[in-house]
This record gives C-alpha cells, sequence and structure tokens, in this order.
C-alpha cells in the first residue's frame, strides 16, 4: 500500500491497493508530493497497472514548495 506522503510519481502503483488520498493526487486534486491542494502547477506523470499488463499515466500536480524541494534535491543529487 502506499504511504500517504509518498511521491506517486515514483514507480508504478497497483490501482486496487491505493488509499482515497492517492486517487485525489492522481486526478490532480492535490499535490502529487505532499497532498497539499493550493498552488498546484503541472507536475509530471505518476503510473498505475493495467489489468493488461501495461500502465496508465496519469497528469499530476505538484505544489510551489515541493517543486523548490524537487528541485533542491536534484541539485545535490
Amino acid at each position: 500500500m502506499t504511504a500517504p506522503h509518498t511521491d506517486l510519481r515514483d514507480g508504478t502503483h497497483d490501482p486496487l491497493h491505493l488509499p482515497h488520498e492517492s486517487w485525489r493526487r492522481l486526478y490532480g486534486l492535490a499535490c502529487v508530493r505532499c497532498g497539499t491542494g493550493q498552488g498546484l502547477q503541472p507536475g509530471g506523470h505518476a503510473y498505475t497497472q493495467h489489468p493488461d499488463g501495461g500502465r496508465l499515466g496519469w497528469a499530476v500536480q505538484i505544489c510551489a514548495a515541493c517543486e523548490q524541494r524537487t528541485a533542491t534535491d536534484n541539485k545535490a543529487s
């Protein structure tokens, strides 16, 4: 099961085991990283498994604070 604070852009998720909060993030109603609904902007894609073995892509949103943290994390790598 995916923890509510997990960035859904990491990995491919089983849709049958996602909590309600994760669905809000997949539908773009909340930040893909922290779950807030404020100041959202395009944040890439998250993926769930499709029954035929493929993946379904979801265009997700990210808040400005998490986008800034992501940029800082990427510079540190």
